[in-house]
């Protein structure tokens, strides 16, 4: 993964605007597991966004993975369209079905699993220092969610739930009105579970979605289906601050700041309505959607050898990805390889690690490293919090919101001088997101698919 985002990112300006650039990302290096290239993506980035029905597929056992080989065991993936899907609701819908029918061991949900995590690794902590059997003070390395241990880590505990609701370790209260026995009429009476319902529902806003509603329709409502009907749901988007320290120790620091202004001048060429995370994500999925592919197919991977069935609800933009790397060794990726982070590129300081870091923040609108479970915003310089020193830590600090404050006036600066980039709702930036790459000359031999 390291090695194909290197070397698709250094032809990236030029690979949506000229077909003979398109042509160069054909050719993927030889590594250990198979990768799409940039012109893949940019292709598949289009279909996905000209979709707007649910579509499906089927994963079987894979050979050399500890997988059911043979057997009727399978992975129903349902890719889901930006926004609603055209589905009639008056019946049972795609997901509805799919829950019917395979009666799934597992739910698989894009969702970033961050904000879970930590909750469920500080409450975990909280049980060790309480003295709860088969828990152990040593037993996390750190309590910041860089990257799952293991995909059982992802799995949505509502004891957790319980744990933070009432502040307690789950020893010390009695399950009867607890959201574990939610939606078990022989455990709980009517009355307490209509009590909960909306208990249940800031639980989750609070506690598992976080800030990271998805702009899937689909995807949501799945989590909410789940988590409140009886269903195992599993969180399995790629950890946001794993994607960024990948991509920080990736990314030389000129490469950076090329794709920076390319996006913006893709802002200003596109004259319609879109954020700047949009563009990003757009106009560089084989940057920003490559990692999370390769994450998600491995976690499928090794979640396939302890489930018969699994349902996993996903974006449409990944369903066409995972089912290309759905390969067994020694070309497919595993979760090792899929989550590992490369050292930092030789020569480069702690200046440039962090300003490549501000760098991703304003292009993807978000605030990773200053969310309020993060406790060390430096882990790609030095892991161990303790390790820094206070004068350092503000030193970094300083150094992050100049390099943030720098790179937000050139969005700020483009932003002010259009007025269709102005006060840009969410809504409008996506439909304009869905039509972007259908104008371009460099995807036109390659016709849309039929709906």
């Amino acid at each position: 993964m390291i090695g194909i985002v290197q070397s698709n990112i250094q032809k990236c300006s030029k690979a949506v605007t000229t077909a003979a650039a398109a042509k160069a990302f054909l050719k993927v290096p030889a590594f250990g597991y198979k990768t799409l290239s940039a012109e893949d993506y940019l292709f598949n980035q289009r279909d996905a966004n000209f979709a707007n029905k649910t579509q499906q597929a089927q994963l079987k056992p894979l050979a050399g993975c500890n997988h059911s080989e043979g057997s009727s065991d399978e992975i129903t993936l349902i890719g889901a369209p930006l926004g609603q899907p055209k589905e009639d609701f008056k019946d049972y819908d795609v997901l509805q079905r799919s829950l019917t029918v395979n009666n799934p061991d597992l739910l698989f949900i894009q969702m970033d699993p961050s904000p879970f995590m930590a909750r469920q690794r500080f409450m975990a902590h909280k049980c060790a220092l309480k003295g709860v059997e088969d828990y152990e003070v040593n037993a996390l390395e750190q309590i910041d969610p860089l990257k799952p241990q293991s995909w059982e880590e992802c799995v949505v505990n509502l004891t957790v739930l319980d744990m933070l609701k009432r502040n307690q370790v789950h020893t010390e209260f009695q399950f009867i009105d607890t959201y574990n026995a939610y939606s078990y009429p022989n455990i709980q009476d009517k009355e307490i579970t209509e009590s909960l319902t909306q208990p249940f529902i800031q639980a989750i806003n609070e506690h598992v979605v976080y800030k990271n509603y998805s702009p899937y329709h689909l995807v949501n409502r799945t989590l909410y289906t789940g988590l409140m009907g009886k269903q195992k749901v599993m969180l399995g988007d790629m950890p946001e601050p794993l994607l960024r320290s990948i991509l920080g120790n990736t990314v030389e620091i000129q490469e950076m700041r090329d794709l920076f202004k390319f996006v913006l001048t893709k802002m200003k060429d596109l004259k319609q309505p879109i954020s700047i995370r949009d563009a990003s994500i757009n106009f560089l999925p084989h940057i920003f959607n490559l990692p999370r592919d390769l994450y998600m197919t491995a976690l499928l991977k090794d979640t396939f050898q302890a489930a018969q069935q699994v349902t996993a609800v996903i974006g449409m933009h990944h369903l066409n990805p995972i089912q290309q790397y759905w390969e067994g060794p020694p070309v497919g990726i595993n979760f090792t390889e899929a989550t590992r982070i490369p050292d930092r590129i030789r020569g480069e300081t702690d200046e440039v690690l962090i300003e490549k870091q501000a760098i991703m923040d304003v292009m993807l609108g978000t605030r990773v490293w200053g969310e309020k479970y993060i406790a060390n915003p430096f882990p790609y310089i030095e892991q161990d919090i303790t390790k820094i020193s206070d004068q350092e830590y503000q030193a970094m600090k300083k150094c992050f919101f100049l390099y943030m404050k720098k790179y937000e006036t050139f969005k700020n600066k483009l932003v002010n001088e259009l007025p269709h980039l102005q006060n840009v709702s969410p809504l409008l930036s996506q439909q304009t997101a869905i039509k972007a790459l259908q104008t371009e000359e460099s995807l036109a031999k390659r016709p849309l698919p039929q709906q």
